[in-house]
C-alpha cells in the first residue's frame, strides 16, 4: 500500500538540485560561458622599419590576422599595435598591459634576448614570441627548452597564419588546465624542436581544427549548442623536449586525442636519436600517433610500433600529415572498411554514422572496434559523452558483431535522448528529429506556456530526476514552438494590425485570421514537421503574458486538438494552419480582452506564440485520450484537516484533462496522503460526485470545422463507453454493489462502474502521489514559490501507465497575513459575509455595489442564461468594481454546476462569493484555469459551504435592499456605505463587512 507519511524524499529532492544544478551556476547559463575564458585581445608587435614594410606589403598585418580569423569563422581578433623600436615598446608597456608581445630579430636599438628580458621586468606574465625570418637565425636564438626571455621561437615564412597559431598556440596553453577539467575538452600534443617545422605544422593544426570545428557547428542544435562546439574543440600543446612531451602527456593523459611526435630531440639534456619512440613506449598503446622524421629509415621503427610515419623530406609532408589528421585522429568523414581494406560506407556527421552502424557488415564494427577509432572520430567531433560510453568495452565484451552493434547503437539512441532533453533546438529541415527535442521554430519569444515547457525539460536533464522513476515514465513530451515572430509577422502581412479597433465578434475575427496567410517559410516547417510526426497533437497557446508570475492567462487563449490521421497530407497540413491562425486569432477574443482589462497589461504588449505538442493518450478505436490526466497543486487554498496547505492538492480524471481545466467533476486527493479522497468519504457522495463523464479525441472524422470552436474535435462519452478499451477501466475503475451497498475495487464485477483510482491511490501499484508529490517539491524549489503542473499519462504497451509532465505555471499564494478575526456571534450585525474558507489575501475596501443571482427562481437549467444576464449589468457598471454572489463554481463549463460565466461577464467583479447549489455537494475546483486566473489576479474568492461552522451569508440583510437594476434571474445593489472585504490567505478566512450606514 502506499504511505500516507511524509517520506524523505523532499530532503532527497533537495540533494538532488544541489548535487544536480544549483552548486553548478555556470550550467543555468551555458556550459560554453566556462570553456576558453582567456583569449588573447591585444598584441604588441615590435619590429624594424624594414620588418614592418615587409609585413605591411601585402595587406596590413591586423588586416591579415582579421582575415585568418574570418576565414576560418573565429570572432574577435585581437588588438595589434606595431612599434619600431625596443624602446618605444618597453615604453608603452609601461604604459599599457598587452597579452602578447612579438619581436622580430633586427631591433636597431636591442638584442631580442635583451629586449625578452627586459619585458618580462615590466610584465611578467605577458608571453614573448620571436619571429625569425632567416633560417641561420633559428639556431643564433633557439634552444630547446630554454627561453632566456623568449617564450618561443617561431619561423616566419610570409605566411599571415602564423600570427593565428602562436595566438591561439598561447591561449590553449592558459585555457587547457580548466577545458579538460570542466569540459572534458582534448588535446593534441606536438613535440618538436625545429621551429622551421612546427611553424609549419601549427597553422595546419590550427586550420583543420577550426574548419572541423565550423563543419560541426553546422549541425549544431541551437545557438548554445553552437558555441559549445565552437568553444569545445580541441587543445593544442607543444614540447620541445621528452621530459616537458612526457609531463605533459601524464598530465593530460585522459584527454590526448592524438600525439604527432618528431623522433629525435633532447632527453636526459642531450639529443636523443630515438626520443620520440621512448615517447611512444610511455604512452598508451591505444593513441594514434604519427611519427615524423627527417631519417627515413626510422619508418620501419615506427612500423614496428604499430603507428604512422611520414618522412619531413618528402614532397607529400603535407597530405600526410593532414591525412593523419583526418583519418586517425577523425578531421573528417567516418570511412567504414572491411578487414580487407574495402570501403562500406561513410559518415561525415553523428546522424549519418548511426545509420552506418545500422547497416555496415558486422565485420566492419570488429575492424573498426579493435582499432579503437569509433572513440577517436567521436572525441575529434567533441562527442566526449559517447566517447566515453563506447571506451572501456572491448571486442571480447561481445558475443558476436551482432551483439556489438546493439550495443552500439543502444549507446548512441540513448545518448541522442539525453542531449536532446532540456535543449531548445533551432529548426532545420535538413535534420529535424521530433523525439525529445523541444524545438523553436523563428524568432523572438518562446511565450509563457512554451517557456514553461522548456524549463521543465531543462529541468529535468539537469537534476536527472526523471532517472529516479525511469519505469514509470515521468518526462515531458517533445515541443516544437512557433516564437513570436511569426506572430508579429501573420499580423503585418496580412493586415490585421488595427483589427483590435474595428469592433468585430470573436466569430468575424476568427474568420479574418482563417482567411489570412502563414509565411511559406512556416509552411514549408510545418510540411516537414507533419512528415515526422504522424499521431494526434495539440496546438497550445503561448503568449508573452501566460503562465507568468504576476498573472497567468489560464484558459484565456485557445487550444486546438488534431486527431492528425487525415488521409490526406494537404488536408493535415491546413487543419494544423488553421489551428495556429484561431490560436493567432484568440489574442483578439473579446474574452481576452476582458481579462487583460483587469490586470496591469494592455492588448498592445500581447504577443502570441504557438506550442504543438504530441497528444499522451492511446487509441481505441475511434476516440483517442489518456488513461488519467490532471492539475497538481503545491500549495491547497482550501485543505481539509488534517490536510495543510503546504501539502498540496491534486485533481484527477480519466481522458483529456479538459474536464478538469473546466472545473466538472474529478477526483481530488492530496498527494502527500494520496488515500483521503476529498468528496469520497461515504459510498453515497461517490455516487453523487464522481466523475460519470470522460473527454476524447474523436479520430475518425477528417470533415470537422474548427471555426465551430475548441470542441470541434471533442467527443464526450460515458464512463460505460470505456468498457471494451483494455486495461484503462482497471486502473482507474471500481464496481458499485447495490446489493451490499459497497464498491468493489478494480473491474472484474457486475455492476456499475465508478472511477475511483483504488488502483493508483488506495493500493499504490502505480506511485502516481509520490511522483507528482516529488515533482512539485522540485519544481517549486527551482522556480522559488508554489507551482502547478498540467500531466498525463498513456498506457504503454506493457499495460503500465506512463507519466508526461505537460506543462507548468507559477502559482500565487499568500504572504502576508491579515487579520480578519474570529467570528463575533454577538455582532451578526457587522458581517454580510464570513467564510473560513476563502481564497485571496488583502484588504479591499470602497466596494459600493453587489451582483446576486437571486434565490426565489433559480433554475439549474438557466445557468447560461444568468452568465448573459450578469455580463449586462457587468457592462452597465462600466469599470465600477463590485460583489459577486452564486451558487455553485463560478466559471465552471459545466453549467450543472454552476454558473458558466467567462471573463467578459465579469471583467469588473473584485470579490466572488460561492453558495451552496441547493441539496448539490460541489467539491472546491482548484485545478480549474477560472479559479487559478482568480487566485493570480487576487480577486478574493469566498465559499460558503452550508455548513455553519464553516460561515454565512446574511440573505435576509441582502435582499431587503432596494435593486438599482433587477433582470429576471440577477440583481445589482448600489449601496450609500462602501463594504469592507478582508481575506486571510494564510488561515482562509474571508469577511465582508458592513459599511457603518448599511450596519445601522
Amino acid at each position: 500500500m502506499a504511505s500516507e507519511s511524509d517520506s524523505p524524499d523532499d530532503a532527497g529532492i533537495e540533494e538532488i538540485l544541489n548535487n544536480g544544478i544549483l552548486n553548478r551556476v555556470e550550467d543555468i547559463f551555458s556550459p560554453a560561458q566556462e570553456l576558453m575564458q582567456y583569449r588573447i585581445r591585444s598584441v604588441l608587435l615590435v619590429a624594424s622599419l624594414y620588418d614592418a614594410f615587409i609585413l605591411e606589403e601585402d595587406r596590413g598585418l591586423s588586416e591579415q590576422i582579421f582575415g585568418e580569423y574570418s576565414s576560418l569563422g573565429i570572432s574577435s581578433p585581437p588588438r595589434v599595435r606595431l612599434v619600431l623600436s625596443a624602446e618605444n615598446a618597453l615604453a608603452e608597456l609601461r604604459r599599457n598591459s598587452y597579452d602578447l608581445v612579438i619581436t622580430m630579430t633586427h631591433l636597431f636599438d636591442s638584442d631580442p634576448l635583451e629586449f625578452g628580458k627586459k619585458v618580462k621586468r615590466i610584465q611578467p606574465d605577458v608571453p614573448v614570441v620571436l619571429l625569425v625570418t632567416e633560417v641561420g637565425e633559428v639556431r643564433r636564438y633557439h634552444e630547446p627548452g630554454r627561453k632566456n626571455g623568449i617564450d618561443r621561437v617561431f619561423f616566419w615564412s610570409g605566411d599571415s597564419a602564423i600570427f593565428l597559431a602562436i595566438i591561439k598556440l598561447f591561449e590553449d596553453m592558459k585555457n587547457v588546465e580548466k577545458d579538460t577539467k570542466y569540459g572534458g575538452v582534448r588535446v593534441i600534443l606536438l613535440v618538436e624542436d625545429s621551429p622551421q617545422y612546427y611553424s609549419v605544422f601549427l597553422p595546419l593544426m590550427y586550420k583543420e581544427i577550426m574548419l572541423q570545428t565550423q563543419m560541426l557547428m553546422e549541425e549544431s542544435v541551437n545557438e548554445q549548442d553552437k558555441m559549445l562546439r565552437k568553444r569545445a574543440r580541441p587543445k593544442i600543446l607543444m614540447a620541445e623536449t621528452y621530459e616537458d612531451a612526457l609531463a605533459t602527456y601524464r598530465e593530460y593523459r585522459d584527454y590526448i586525442l592524438g600525439v604527432i611526435t618528431d623522433v629525435a630531440y633532447p632527453r636526459n639534456g642531450e639529443k636523443d636519436e630515438n626520443a620520440g619512440f621512448h615517447l611512444i613506449s610511455a604512452m598508451d598503446p591505444d593513441i594514434p600517433v604519427l611519427v615524423q622524421s627527417s631519417q627515413a629509415e626510422k619508418r620501419k621503427k615506427a612500423e614496428e610500433f604499430g603507428v604512422s610515419f611520414t618522412d619531413k623530406n618528402s614532397e607529400n609532408l603535407i597530405s600526410e600529415f593532414r591525412s593523419f589528421l583526418k583519418e586517425k585522429l577523425g578531421f573528417g568523414s567516418f570511412v567504414f572498411k572491411l578487414p580487407g581494406g574495402e570501403v562500406v560506407g561513410k559518415a561525415s556527421n553523428i546522424k549519418e554514422f548511426i545509420e552506418m552502424v545500422k547497416q555496415v557488415p558486422a565485420d566492419s564494427l570488429i575492424y573498426h572496434a579493435r582499432k579503437n577509432q569509433f572513440s577517436g572520430w567521436l572525441l575529434a567531433r567533441g562527442e566526449i559523452e559517447f566517447a566515453r560510453q563506447l571506451r572501456p568495452k572491448k571486442i571480447s565484451d561481445f558475443d558476436s558483431g551482432e551483439a556489438m552493434r546493439k550495443h552500439l547503437i543502444d549507446v548512441f539512441e540513448e545518448i541522442e535522448r539525453k542531449k536532446s532533453r532540456g535543449v531548445i533546438s533551432d529548426f532545420s529541415t535538413g535534420a529535424f528529429a521530433y523525439e525529445n527535442t523541444i524545438t523553436r521554430f523563428g524568432g523572438g519569444s518562446l511565450g509563457g506556456k512554451g517557456r514553461g515547457i522548456a524549463f521543465l525539460s531543462y529541468l529535468f536533464q539537469k537534476t536527472g530526476f526523471p532517472e529516479k522513476y525511469g519505469k514509470y515514465g515521468l518526462d515531458v513530451p517533445a515541443a516544437f514552438i512557433i516564437a513570436t515572430d511569426e506572430f508579429d509577422g501573420f499580423i503585418e502581412e496580412n493586415g490585421l494590425d488595427d483589427i483590435r479597433n474595428k469592433g468585430l465578434t470573436d466569430e468575424e475575427i476568427a474568420q479574418l485570421f482563417l482567411e489570412g496567410r502563414i509565411s511559406e517559410r512556416l509552411e514549408l516547417a510545418l510540411k516537414k514537421y507533419l512528415e515526422v510526426v504522424k499521431e494526434p497533437i495539440a496546438v497550445r497557446s503561448s503568449s508573452l503574458l501566460e503562465d507568468s508570475y504576476s498573472q497567468p492567462f489560464a484558459g484565456i487563449y485557445s487550444t486546438y486538438i488534431l486527431p492528425n490521421n487525415e488521409k490526406s497530407d494537404e488536408l493535415r497540413l491546413k487543419h494544423l494552419s488553421d489551428a495556429i491562425k484561431l490560436v493567432y486569432a484568440s489574442t483578439y477574443f473579446k474574452r481576452t480582452r476582458a481579462y487583460i482589462k483587469t490586470t496591469l497589461h494592455t492588448t498592445d504588449e500581447d504577443k502570441m506564440a504557438v506550442v504543438i505538442q504530441k497528444l499522451i493518450g492511446n487509441r481505441f478505436g475511434d476516440v483517442f485520450y489518456p488513461v488519467f490526466s490532471g492539475v497538481a497543486q503545491s500549495y491547497n487554498f482550501y485543505p481539509q484537516p488534517p490536510l495543510k496547505r503546504e501539502d498540496g492538492i491534486v485533481n484527477l480524471a480519466m481522458g483529456l484533462g479538459k474536464i478538469v481545466v473546466e472545473g466538472e467533476n474529478f477526483l481530488t486527493f492530496s498527494p502527500k496522503r494520496p488515500q483521503a479522497i476529498l468528496g469520497f468519504s461515504s459510498t453515497k457522495e461517490i455516487l453523487k460526485n464522481s466523475q460519470d463523464i470522460f473527454y476524447a479525441l474523436d479520430m475518425k472524422t477528417e470533415d470537422f470545422d474548427l471555426k465551430e470552436g475548441e470542441d470541434s474535435t471533442i467527443k464526450r462519452l460515458y464512463i460505460s463507453d470505456a468498457e471494451d478499451h483494455g486495461q484503462v477501466m482497471e486502473w482507474v475503475g471500481s464496481v458499485y454493489d447495490p446489493a451490499n451497498d459497497m464498491l468493489r475495487d478494480g473491474s472484474d464485477y457486475e455492476g456499475y462502474r465508478i472511477i475511483t483510482f483504488a488502483r493508483v491511490l488506495k493500493y499504490g501499484m502505480y506511485p502516481l502521489a509520490e511522483i507528482l508529490r516529488n515533482t512539485l517539491a522540485l519544481c517549486q524549489m527551482a522556480m522559488g514559490g508554489a507551482v502547478e503542473i498540467e500531466f498525463a499519462a498513456n498506457l504503454s504497451e506493457d499495460g503500465e501507465p506512463k507519466l508526461h509532465i505537460l506543462q507548468i505555471r507559477p502559482l500565487l499564494t499568500m504572504k502576508r497575513k491579515i487579520d480578519v478575526g474570529e467570528f463575533e456571534p454577538d455582532r451578526m450585525d457587522r458581517y454580510l459575509v464570513y467564510s473560513t474558507k476563502s481564497l485571496g489575501n488583502g484588504v479591499l475596501s470602497n466596494i459600493k455595489d453587489i451582483v446576486f443571482v437571486r434565490r426565489d427562481n433559480f433554475d439549474r437549467g438557466k445557468t447560461r442564461e444568468i452568465a448573459a444576464e450578469i455580463g449586462k449589468i457587468n457592462a452597465m457598471l462600466d469599470e465600477r468594481p463590485y460583489i459577486l454572489i452564486g451558487p455553485g463554481r463560478w466559471g465552471t463549463k459545466d453549467r450543472w454546476l454552476g454558473i458558466p460565466v467567462n471573463w467578459e461577464h465579469i471583467s469588473n467583479t473584485r470579490v466572488m462569493i460561492e453558495t451552496p447549489l441547493g441539496d448539490i455537494k460541489v467539491e472546491y475546483s482548484q485545478g480549474s484555469h477560472f479559479l487559478h486566473n482568480i487566485a493570480c489576479l487576487n480577486i478574493p474568492y469566498l465559499t460558503i459551504t452550508g455548513k455553519e461552522s464553516e460561515g454565512f451569508i446574511d440573505w435576509a440583510w441582502l435582499e431587503s435592499r432596494g435593486p438599482k437594476n433587477r433582470t429576471e434571474h440577477v440583481v445589482h445593489l448600489e449601496l450609500d456605505a462602501p463594504l469592507e472585504v478582508r481575506v486571510d490567505g494564510n488561515t482562509g478566512r474571508g469577511a465582508v463587512l458592513k459599511g457603518e450606514e448599511e450596519e445601522a
